[in-house]
């Protein structure tokens, strides 16, 4: 594993949270909401409570580990709303959250927000997430336009942590192979760089793979760097 977060060429700070622990097979992304103060506050307690939660758990049996993910994302969302709610200051505060747990020959992905994962695998590049954004429900039938705000864009938030006592949470469950790379991203990389330009740098230094998240990063700040940037590299290798 490998990890970096950058604030960017435009923010003031660094509303971005990340943690990784290869012993423990477990990455964390989160992306504090832009616009609304706390945005730090959000994604380092939502990076914290699920990785203490991860921690702190004596024994995860696979059957158990969609449940327990989804038990440690919700405690993370009410602990945001209850903070929030005790001090005025980070009323409304949110973040997006990827949690990936290795666990033997399986990757199990929690995903809430607009942050991604992506796989990959032989020279391809694949997203594994859906980005929980206006554009995409209305694409799928899952929101009315009527029922929006007329002043509410497509790139706008449907889930995110801190938003809702109620957070839908979508749980990947995936057996993995020797090769494959996880490439975990707030939206500042890919809204800056593109899909085939993150596929060809991951290529180019696939043998280096410490070097890929500042790689990744340089790449979005050349290019205005408008958002902060965090890029975690999970690299699946022979036992």
């Amino acid at each position: 594993m490998a990890g970096a977060t950058n604030k960017g060429r435009t923010r003031k700070t660094n509303q971005d949270s990340i943690f990784y622990d290869q012993q423990m097979g477990v990455g964390i992304v989160a992306d504090g909401i832009g616009g609304r103060k706390g945005g730090e506050v959000a994604s380092s307690m939502a990076v914290a409570h699920v990785r203490n939660a991860i921690k702190n758990s004596r024994l995860i049996r696979h059957e158990e580990v969609r449940p327990f993910m989804i038990n440690a994302v919700d405690n993370a969302n009410l602990a945001i709303i209850a903070r929030g709610e005790h001090d005025p200051t980070f009323a409304g505060m949110g973040t997006t959250l990827e949690s990936l747990l290795f666990l033997n020959d399986r990757l199990y992905l929690a995903h809430v927000g607009d942050s991604r994962t992506y796989l990959y695998f032989n020279a391809k590049l694949w997203q594994i997430t859906l980005d929980h954004n206006v554009q995409n429900f209305l694409e799928r039938g899952w929101l009315k336009s009527g029922s929006l705000p007329q002043d509410w864009k497509g790139q706008a938030l449907v889930r995110a942590l801190g938003l809702s006592v109620h957070c839908e949470i979508d749980v990947y469950h995936k057996v993995i192979k020797p090769g494959e790379i996880y490439l975990t991203a707030s939206d500042g990389l890919f809204d800056m760089v593109s899909d085939h330009e993150i596929c060809h740098l991951v290529k180019s230094y696939f043998n280096d793979l410490k070097k890929i998240p500042e790689i990744l990063i340089n790449e979005a700040n050349r290019k205005g760097g408008r958002d902060n940037i965090t890029v975690l590299i999970c690299k699946v290798v022979e036992d």
